[in-house]
Formats: C-alpha cells, sequence, structure tokens
C-alpha cells in the first residue's frame, strides 16, 4: 500500500525569482500584499422609510420567525418552581379534590348573606332558628343503613383497583415530569440562545432597520442566535482552521508534489525520533526548497540554511531533538546568555560566509585580474575594493588612507565582514611598523579581538581603545560628518563597540539590508567584562534591543527589494522565531510555516502557547513573550487531507506531543486529544489503530500503535486506555454503534463489547414488532445517515453480534476476559433471534419448545406455584435488565403460540382424539403458569403487554 492517499484539489504555482540588495536608509520598491476579498451571501436591508404594513418579500420570513420565537419562548427552561406539580388532574384526583374542597366549606362555620340582618330588624333571629333546626333529630331506617353498608364493601374492590390506577398514573406522571425537567436542564446547559440576535432578525423581516452604533460599510457574518455548545459530543476543535488562516493560503500555493515530499520528510523524521536517532530535518527541508525556483520557495530555503548554520548539522551526526530548549527557553541567566551568544555568532557567520561567496563569484568570473590573481583571500577583497567599492564611490581614495596605493583600512573592514579575521590580523601583524607610525596599538586589538572569539575585547584594552576612539573623532557630529576616515571609524566601533549612542556607520561606506544587520550583530555589547559598569544606559546593546529594532522597523523596510525580501531571514537571525513561524504563515505559505515550526519545535527552538482552545496562532505570555499554539498549528493544516490521507495527518499530529521538551503533560494531552479527533473524523481504525484477524481474533498493530511511544504511551495498556478506548466512549455517546463496538475490540476491552452487544439486542428485540423480520430491524444508519438495502454485518447489528460472538468463542484468551455474567446474558438473547424467525413462520410448536430451553419462563407443563414463584424471583432479583425487557415479547409469543395450537385443535374438521384433549389441557396449563407468572412481574412490563396477556388467555 502506498504511504500516501488521494488529496484532491491540491494544485500549485510559482513565481519569478531574481536576487538584488539595496541600502536600509534609503528604502526601496515595497512589495504589497494583496487580500483575496469575500463577499457575504445575504445584504443588509436598508433602513428607509419604515410602513405599518410588512413587505411582501418578507411575509413568510416573519410568519416563520415569529412561529419560531414563540416555539422557544414556550421551550424556555422551567423556574425553580417547577417541582410544584401540574395543576392538570385525573378525574378521580378532581373528584377526590371537589370532596376535599366541599369538607372545607362545611366546616368554615356560619356563612350568612346580608340576610340576616334584615330579619334581625324585623325581630327574627337567624342564629336562634339555626340552632332549632339542628336540634331536630330525624330517625334513620334499618334498611336504608344496611343497603349503605353493603354498597360499600361492595365498592371496596372498585376503590382498590381506582387507587392502583391513580398509583400507576402518578408514577406515571411523575416520570414525565422529571423528564422535561431533566429536559430543560440539558437545554439549558447545552444551549445558548441569544435573543438580541433573534430580536434582530426579526425586525429585519419587517423591514426595520436595527440602530447601528458605527457607519463601517464592513459587513459581518450572520451570528446563529441558537447554538449548541461546544462541550458535548460531535464538536472537534484541533482539527479546525485557524481564525487568521486565508481559504485559499494551502491551496494556492501547495502542490501534490511538494505536499508527498514534506509528509515524507516528516515521516522519516518520525521513524528516526522511534529509534533515537540522528535526522537532519533543516539540510533536508533546505534541499526539498532549493528544488523550487519561486521566490517564496527561496526565502524558506534561506531559512533553513541559517538553521543549518545554527545547529550545525552538516558536521553534527548525533541526535539534537531539543538542543536548545534548556538554553532558549530557560529562566537561568547563564544558560540564556550561552544560548544568545551562538545565535549572534552563527548569524554573524552566515552573513559573513554570505559575504564572501558573493564577493568570490565576482572574482572567479573576471578573466580580467592580472594584479590580484594569487587567489588569496587578501588579493579577493583588494579586487573587491577596487573593481566594486571605489567604482561606485569616486571620491573613495580621498577619503581613506592609503599605504603604498593600498586603503589599508578599507582592506580590513572587508576582511572582517567577510569573517576573515585571522587574515585581518595577519595583515596587522605583517604590518606592524606600518601601523607603529598611526595606530601602534592596533595589531594588538585585533589580537586580542580574535583571541576573544572576535565577540569583545577584555576590559582594559577595551578603556584604552574607546580613550583613543574618543580622542580622534572627537569632533565629528550625530550625522557622522568630518575629516576622517570612515573606514578606520567603522573597524574601531566594531572591535570597541564604541559610542553606541550613534548605532550607524557613516554614510561614505554604502550598507546593503545584510551589512547593516551584521554592524548590528557585531556591536551588541551584553557579554562585555564591563557591561555593569557603564554609567550610561543607552551604551549597552543587547540582543533584545536589536530584536525590537527589528519589530519597529517591520517587513516594510527588509523586504524593499520585492526580488530579495530579507524580512524572514532577519527574524530568524535575531531569534524571534516565533515571528518568523507567523510571518510565513501570513505571507507565505501555511505549508512552509508548518513545517518550518516543526523545525524550530525538533530543535527546542520555539515557545508554545499553554492554550489549546483558541483560534489564534500567536499569543503574548505574561513574561512579554511572544508563544505560538503549535497544536491548533499542525490541527489546522491537517483539515485538507485527515479524510483522504490520515496516515499523514497522524504523522503530523503526533508532532504535537514533541513541544515544550517532549515530556510535557498538557501538550502530551493536547496530542491525544488531536489524535483521537482524528480517529473518530477518519474512521480509519484499521490504517491507525490495527486490524483483528477474523479466523481467531487476534490483532495487527497499525501505525499509531507502532510509534505510541513518540506520543509517551509506550505501554500498551496506556495506549488502549487513552487513545482507543476513550474514541470508544465517543462514539458510543454519538451513537455510533458499529465504531464503537470495533474500537472496544481493537482495545481488547471485550467485557465492554459483550455488555454493548446485550444492551443493543435487548432493545431490538424489546421495542421490534413480532410479525416482521428482525433482521431488517437491525439495520442501522450509516455514517452518512442513509440505510444500506443490503443486510451486512457492516451495517445491522443482529449480523454484526452473531458474528463477533461466533469470533469470541472460538477465541479462549478473549472468553476468559469475558465476565460469565454478560456472557451468560448474552447466550440467553442470541437464540431469542432463532425464536423470532420461527415465531414468524408460525411455528408455535418450535417456539414454545425453545422458549422453554432459556429457562425464563413457565412453559413446561409440570412447573408448580413454586417454580413460577422462584423464577418471579429471579426476575426481580437477579436477572439483567437487558432480559427484563425482552420478558413481556418471550410471553406474547407464549401465548399467542398456545392460542393458536389451541384454535387449531378446536377448529379441526373431525373430532378431537384423547392425544389432543391430552394436549389441549397442557396448553392451558402452561398459559395459566404463564398468566400466574406475569401476574407477579407486571410491574416490570408495559401495562399494554398485560392487558394483551389477558385477551390472550380469554381467548382459549
Amino acid at each position: 500500500m502506498s504511504f500516501f492517499g488521494q488529496c484532491n484539489g491540491l494544485s500549485g504555482s510559482s513565481g519569478s525569482s531574481g536576487t538584488g540588495g539595496t541600502n536600509l536608509a534609503t528604502g526601496g520598491v515595497n512589495e504589497s500584499l494583496q487580500m483575496g476579498n469575500r463577499s457575504d451571501a445575504g445584504a443588509i436591508p436598508s433602513s428607509g422609510n419604515v410602513s405599518g404594513t410588512i413587505p411582501s418579500s418578507n411575509a413568510h420570513t416573519s410568519s416563520r420567525l415569529l412561529q419560531d420565537l414563540l416555539e422557544s419562548a414556550n421551550n424556555l427552561p422551567k423556574p425553580n418552581n417547577s417541582d410544584l406539580g401540574s395543576i392538570h388532574l385525573t378525574l378521580n384526583g378532581l373528584k377526590k379534590k371537589s370532596n376535599q374542597l366541599r369538607k372545607r366549606n362545611d366546616n368554615e362555620g356560619q356563612n350568612f348573606t346580608k340576610a340576616h340582618y334584615l330579619l334581625a330588624s324585623s325581630g327574627v333571629s337567624a342564629e336562634e332558628i339555626e340552632n332549632e333546626l339542628n336540634s331536630i333529630e330525624v330517625p334513620v331506617k334499618p334498611l336504608e343503613s344496611q343497603t349503605v353498608s353493603n354498597a360499600v364493601n361492595n365498592n371496596i374492590d372498585s376503590y382498590l383497583n381506582d387507587k392502583k390506577d391513580e398509583n400507576i398514573l402518578a408514577a406515571i406522571e411523575q416520570s414525565l415530569v422529571s423528564a422535561s425537567k431533566d429536559f430543560n436542564q440539558f437545554i439549558n446547559e447545552n444551549v445558548s440562545i441569544d435573543w438580541k440576535v433573534r430580536r434582530d432578525e426579526l425586525r429585519k423581516s419587517f423591514g426595520i432597520g436595527s440602530p447601528q452604533k458605527n457607519t463601517s460599510h464592513k459587513v459581518s457574518k450572520p451570528t446563529k442566535s441558537v447554538t449548541w455548545n461546544k462541550s458535548i459530543p460531535g464538536n472537534y476543535n484541533v482539527l479546525t482552521p485557524l481564525s487568521t488562516n486565508k481559504s485559499t493560503s494551502f491551496l494556492k500555493n501547495l502542490t501534490r508534489e511538494k505536499f508527498e515530499n514534506n509528509a515524507q520528510i516528516v515521516y522519516q523524521l518520525n521513524e528516526a525520533r522511534l529509534n533515537n536517532s540522528f535526522f537532519p530535518i533543516a539540510l533536508s527541508f533546505e534541499e526539498l526548497n532549493k528544488s523550487y525556483s519561486d521566490l517564496k520557495s527561496r526565502q524558506i530555503s534561506e531559512a533553513w540554511k541559517i538553521l543549518i548554520e545554527l545547529t550545525n548539522e552538516k558536521t553534527n551526526k548525533i541526535n539534537q531533538e531539543q538542543k536548545f530548549f534548556e538554553t532558549y527557553q530557560t529562566a537561568d541567566h547563564t544558560n540564556s546568555m550561552k544560548f544568545r551568544k551562538q545565535v549572534i555568532q552563527r548569524s554573524k557567520n552566515y552573513l559573513e560566509q554570505q559575504f564572501y561567496n558573493y564577493m568570490d563569484e565576482i572574482y572567479t568570473k573576471d578573466d580580467k585580474k592580472k594584479q590580484f590573481s594569487t587567489s588569496i583571500n587578501i588579493d579577493k577583497v583588494s579586487y573587491f575594493i577596487d573593481r566594486i567599492i571605489m567604482k561606485n564611490n569616486t571620491g573613495f581614495v580621498d577619503q581613506t588612507l592609503n599605504v603604498n596605493g593600498v586603503p589599508i583600512w578599507a582592506l580590513i573592514f572587508y576582511l572582517l565582514r567577510s569573517g576573515l579575521y585571522n587574515d585581518a590580523l595577519e595583515l596587522a601583524s605583517q604590518n606592524k611598523d606600518l601601523f607603529n607610525k598611526f595606530d601602534k596599538n592596533f595589531p594588538v586589538y585585533i589580537k586580542k579581538f580574535v583571541e576573544n572569539d572576535c565577540i569583545n575585547l577584555p576590559m582594559e584594552l577595551n578603556e584604552r581603545l574607546n580613550a583613543e576612539f574618543n580622542q580622534q573623532f572627537a569632533f565629528i557630529n550625530d550625522d557622522l560628518k568630518g575629516n576622517f576616515d570612515p573606514f578606520k571609524y567603522s573597524v574601531y566601533k566594531l572591535i570597541g563597540k564604541c559610542d553606541l549612542s550613534k548605532k550607524k556607520l557613516p554614510d561614505e561606506i554604502n550598507l546593503s539590508i545584510e551589512d547593516w544587520l551584521w554592524f548590528h550583530l557585531s556591536i551588541i555589547n551584553e557579554f562585555s567584562f564591563d557591561l555593569n559598569s557603564s554609567s550610561l544606559i543607552f551604551e549597552n546593546y543587547s540582543l533584545e534591543n536589536l530584536q525590537k529594532k527589528v519589530i519597529q522597523l517591520g517587513p516594510k523596510k527588509f523586504n524593499s527589494s520585492s526580488n530579495n525580501p530579507l524580512y524572514l531571514k532577519t527574524l530568524i537571525m535575531v531569534g524571534l522565531y516565533e515571528l518568523a513561524v507567523e510571518y510565513a504563515f501570513d505571507s507565505i505559505n501555511e505549508c512552509d510555516a508548518v513545517h518550518l515550526a516543526i523545525g524550530l519545535c525538533y530543535y527546542g527552538l520555539l515557545k508554545v502557547s499553554s492554550f489549546n482552545n483558541k483560534d489564534e496562532l500567536i499569543f503574548i505570555n505574561s513574561s512579554n513573550e511572544y508563544e505560538i499554539n503549535f497544536s491548533r498549528l499542525l490541527g489546522s493544516y491537517t483539515r485538507f487531507f485527515k479524510i483522504s490521507d490520515p496516515m499523514v495527518a497522524c504523522q503530523y499530529l503526533i508532532l504535537i506531543a514533541m513541544s515544550k521538551g517532549g515530556d510535557s503533560k498538557e501538550e502530551i494531552s493536547k496530542c491525544h486529544e488531536a489524535l483521537r479527533e482524528l480517529i473518530l473524523i477518519s474512521r480509519e481504525f484499521n490504517m491507525l489503530l490495527g486490524e483483528l484477524n477474523q479466523n481467531n481474533g487476534n490483532k495487527i498493530p497499525g501505525i499509531l500503535e507502532k510509534q505510541r511511544s513518540l506520543i509517551n504511551l509506550s505501554n500498551l495498556e496506556q495506549f488502549q486506555k487513552q487513545i482507543i478506548e476513550t474514541s470508544a466512549i465517543r462514539c458510543e455517546e454519538e451513537g455510533r454503534i458499529f465504531d464503537a463496538l470495533l474500537l472496544y475490540q481493537l482495545c481488547q476491552d471485550f467485557d465492554t463489547v459483550v455488555s454493548l452487544i446485550n444492551k443493543l439486542l435487548g432493545e431490538t428485540l424489546s421495542t421490534t414488532e413480532l410479525d416482521k423480520p428482525l433482521i431488517n430491524y437491525g439495520n442501522y444508519e450509516n455514517i452518512n445517515g442513509e440505510i444500506q438495502s443490503e443486510n451486512t454485518i457492516d451495517n445491522n447489528i443482529i449480523l454484526l453480534s452473531q458474528h463477533i460472538m461466533k469470533l469470541f468463542y472460538n477465541n479462549s484468551f478473549i472468553l476468559d476476559r469475558i465476565s460469565p455474567s454478560k456472557k451468560e446474558t448474552c447466550d440467553l438473547l442470541l437464540p431469542i433471534i432463532h425464536i423470532r424467525d420461527l415465531f414468524m413462520n408460525k411455528n408455535w410448536n418450535d417456539v414454545i419448545i425453545e422458549i422453554n430451553k432459556l429457562g425464563l419462563l413457565p412453559v413446561n407443563k409440570s412447573n408448580g406455584l413454586i417454580e413460577i414463584r422462584k423464577m418471579a424471583e429471579f426476575v426481580h432479583n437477579t436477572l439483567d435488565d437487558t432480559l427484563i425487557k425482552v420478558i413481556p415479547s418471550l410471553l406474547i409469543m407464549v401465548m399467542t403460540s398456545v392460542s393458536q395450537l389451541n384454535y387449531s385443535i378446536l377448529t379441526k374438521r373431525y373430532q378431537t382424539s384423547s392425544n389432543e384433549r391430552e394436549e389441549l389441557s397442557n396448553l392451558k396449563t402452561i398459559a395459566k403458569n404463564c398468566m400466574i407468572y406475569a401476574g407477579m412481574v407486571q410491574y416490570k412490563m408495559p401495562r399494554e403487554t398485560y392487558s394483551l396477556l389477558i385477551s390472550l388467555e380469554s381467548s382459549l
């Protein structure tokens, strides 16, 4: 099988290439970034004159909105007093309530109207008349009393029946109230209703313009008024686009070939990490990108070259994963200083080597270089000064000191610019007598400077050099104007870090952007021995100061040459790796940004954000440091091929666990969540997790299981629990039964598999009609919500259950891991499938025989009352709930079979024989036993079932 699947819709584009340099001070042509325009589907109605009638075009919409509004209002969560009960009463409840009210009214005492005042005024006392009437005793007839007593006795059974009905109805009503309360609570927790949005939609449908706070013409995306919370199953947070992502950035600049080449490098990286071996990730990506001729690929290729220089990949052959994590992301001052020093040195080396190659290329191409034909470094620099510098600057000879026709200070400056420090030292040493005439201490300065790794001078020499510098260049103004040698000024400034209040070189030295950056890296003095003794704050120049300067200038200055944009390279050279990833993501290509972030994270050079549910790419933490949302960056990148190439997506998501040193619980948890999302979305369980042998149940591991140590799950049981079992539980919550069953098998949780099979079989057997084929009811909806016409183990729960249990019975290892109670339950449920087929085919005798074998019902004629009671107690106390659900259908099948057999014997054409009369007696015995049993367990079955059983019994 090929490592790559199909990834549709990927196309590539290439641009023109070119090189060139520009002066940072003068600027240049700015490269503009064009953003694509997006048009919204809907338009906002104008808010003009509003009439009193609804516009005809919106009438249907308005009616629908009002209806939705009323339904939403009716479904609002109930208030806190919802548990007071319903005001709707049954007939018996209403009768009881009216009697209570009547008794209470009778006992409230005298309730005279205003008439008694009229009678009292005429001398008649209403109270005395009432007392007189109450004192009269009326005899009760004995016969009438006896009749009332008999009536009461006759109504006891009716009263008990009514009381029983009331209790049942009260229980049903209480259940309905509880269900309604639970539903309202679920809606309240999981649904968010924005009534302001609903109000605005309603206004819009009536043509009423809503008041606007601003007059901006920007059309915002319509907001949903009713949304599900993200905490419920079915939402996937990691494998979704970032908010800053451009929808076309991926498709526009990525070809299928480049996609596969990048993915192949990532796969090789994971394999090397799995074996804890060296992998040249920067060299691999640099080699890949330099094969493309477009300008953006050249920028990325140069960025990788800088990282090759920093990591020294060409000579290092040992595993360098997280090499810089401790020094770059630590709070320890010593480690931090060590890292910054290394960044400055390696960035300078890169710029110096680049300049030397440029100078050497010019020298090599010229065949007319007779006086510079020795091919030594000094001749190459001299040739460059003669043919390039002096040619472009006519006043060069008058500005610098010439010794025997050699511009000595210019030669030393460009030797330093080319990284030829030893050649500069050799030049000064060989001409020591010459320097004694005008700068006798310079050979000492250059010697100590080279011995200190070309970073700084010892404190004593540095103070002496600064004193000489101030003395010689004391009369230079702020614009560096005056009669002095600009190259000598520059050499002293570079070696001694002199007068850092002026962080620039004379205009006579025409600096390119690379020259400007090299100069600023060279004058950083945070590693000087006398740093703490400096009295002026502006004399201290650190890497952080340079970083702020680069951010302040921005991409406009560094990308002033459209043929040679340098902002990305500059960000990497000054250690702004997070901003480099963001810039590559926004301005170059999402694919290149992702792989640049992977390389930086591999070496521990990327500060990763702790946020995992945010859609932003970059954050600023409490320490004012930039951080990248690494997990979301990789998850967003996989969104286009997580279905077509899940194995490739898996390789990228594994790398999330590599961030923050590779042992961060937080990042490992993000990685696990991303992988679970990929498993649930792609449904490529066999490829990612493994495959079960359909003959013996043995498992063949998938790619993710083989690489599980990369996600800190080297223990197989941990992997099964964290990845597979959690995914299975989520599938079960989302109703993806077939996926859940397969995942539970892959994590070897066979007990849960059987438990889920029992649950599904119980629900299917108890809710399907007895006169319809059972297999068709096992046909579940597939992932797209469609019903399959053909019944297979891939879409039919009945067939799948039979297949799984057959597989389990053939493997003793699996059987040992299933609890006896669940296996016993399944052994009773599976035969019922066959019984249902017999019942549908009207094999009445076989139905009774097979049900008798189950031992759940008193179907045997010899069963006595004691056996029936034991069976009923077994249902109450021991029987599994899934089996209890099928008891009603079993009773109906038995009673129906008995009724049909009884009817067939009674309606025979000829007189019944003695055997048939005996059979009738046995059938009635079975029916009687079943009804006694049903009476004992009637609260375990629906009310309609008991009524049907009574009806079937009466037909015998």
